[in-house]
């Protein structure tokens, strides 16, 4: 008998695009990943990682704006209410 129900688990938060304006550039970005502590995104066509310690973000592994990091945490929460 064949499957006819999906086998993938649909996630909603997964693959959801986000435009942000900051410091006067757009940015779009593609939500990859969500998790209490760390946020999966693909950044202008870039896989980054943005983790959260001691209630702040951070890029993971670059020295990006750290209120750059907190300006996406804060689109993505208010979009999902988190």
């Amino acid at each position: 008998m064949e499957d006819t129900i999906d086998s993938k688990i649909f996630d909603p938060f997964q693959e959801q695009i986000f435009r942000i304006t900051y410091k006067t550039q757009d940015y779009q970005i593609e939500l990859l990943k969500r998790d209490q502590s760390e946020i999966g995104v693909l950044l202008d066509g870039i896989v980054q990682k943005i983790i959260k310690k001691n209630d702040s973000w951070f890029f993971e592994d670059t020295d990006l704006d750290k209120d750059f990091a907190h300006e996406i945490w804060r689109t993505i929460s208010l979009r999902y209410r988190l």
